[in-house]
């Protein structure tokens, strides 16, 4: 009697393992939105920084991509909070795609979709970065100062080009930066912290 049991046992213990591991719909990891916009504020003022410094008002096509490339390797950075290597690419409208970039070659190929997204909010004065998941969430700044870069600057008059208003955010809903919890799955750490 207790042979069967235990075998009823083994084979329940095996069948939910194989289970598990072959059959079961795998859960997409999600952006952690706070770093993100941290990680975003932190390479945005950095390259202003850089191009103040070099005397450079208006900051140009080249310099945008040079940008996106150094904002990708602060997504990278550590402490690291995503599972794969991040890719960013920046699109015709001066939204920021962030893919999974599992080959790590910096070439968004077919198979590496979007993980979220990064948009300049001209008349509320915020960034937002947006999940796969529809979920939103926003870094508001003070003061002008932040807009009135060179970086900043090129990026608006993208959206501009493309038909995006200042005004074409207004009824986003977002989480507040400051009250953003990261999703369970996603990494701590990051760099707010340290600066």
């Amino acid at each position: 009697m207790f042979g069967n049991l235990k075998t009823i046992v083994i084979l329940g213990v095996v069948g939910f393992i194989g289970y598990s591991v072959f059959l079961a719909p795998k859960s997409e990891q999600t952006a952690d939105l706070g770093q993100v916009l941290d990680r975003t504020e932190f390479a945005i003022n950095e390259y202003q920084e850089y191009l103040t410094a070099n005397s450079i008002a208006e900051a140009s096509d080249d310099q945008v991509e040079e940008f996106t490339e150094y904002l990708t390797q602060i997504m990278n950075s550590e402490p690291r909070f995503y599972d794969e290597p991040l890719g960013l690419e920046i699109l015709s409208d001066a939204k920021f795609s962030g893919y999974a970039d599992a080959n790590a070659n910096g070439t968004r190929d077919s198979d590496e979709g979007e993980i979220f997204t990064i948009e300049i909010d001209e008349a509320n004065r915020r960034l937002i970065a947006t999940d796969t998941t529809g979920e939103s969430a926003g870094l508001r700044f003070s003061g002008a100062g932040f807009l009135a870069g060179a970086l900043i600057g090129n990026l608006l008059s993208r959206q501009r080009s493309a038909g995006i208003s200042a005004s074409s955010f207004n009824n986003r809903n977002v989480t507040p930066r400051a009250s953003y919890s990261a999703p369970r799955s996603a990494r701590a750490g990051g760099l707010r912290a340290g600066k």
